[in-house]
């Protein structure tokens, strides 16, 4: 199965597309439509994904660990990641408000609602984290790039 998206708000790809849709047609080929919906902005991506960088660094500098009991049921410990933050802090909050699996598929409204909670929750322990915003994508750019 040859699965083909077009951006039907450009010009050129919704030509492509009806382009491409007729040729099927012609050759009575069977087809499935289905409508994808823009979930988020690049720039809101690479803000949740610095987001998690702030948590972990945050709860690193504070010394704190984490820990995972796996499959052999001894405690493993170790420091803080983003993808720890995203898959052991971040995805259970999402799966309980929006029984949603993957973060692929969050909204900027629900990406605001989740980040809203950890914020909420980590302001009440006296730490402060703040979603990043273009300013900060920007200035972490300029110290990576110095």
């Amino acid at each position: 199965m040859k699965i083909i998206k077009f951006d039907l708000s450009d010009k050129i790809q919704s030509q492509l597309a009806y382009s491409t849709f007729n040729h099927l047609l012609r050759n009575g080929r069977l087809i499935e439509l289905k409508e994808v919906k823009k979930t988020r902005s690049t720039l809101q991506n690479a803000s949740l994904h610095q987001f998690f960088v702030l948590i972990s660094d945050e709860l690193n500098n504070l010394g704190l660990e984490f820990n995972y009991t796996g499959l052999t049921l001894k405690n493993l410990s170790s420091i803080y990641s983003p993808e720890i933050v995203k898959n052991f802090i971040f995805r259970p909050i999402m799966k309980s408000l929006f029984n949603i699996e993957s973060t692929k598929e969050l909204t900027t409204q629900q990406i605001n609602d989740i980040s809203d909670v950890l914020i909420k929750f980590f302001s009440e322990k006296g730490i402060y984290i703040a979603f990043p915003n273009i300013q900060s994508l920007l200035n972490k750019r300029d110290l990576e790039t110095n």
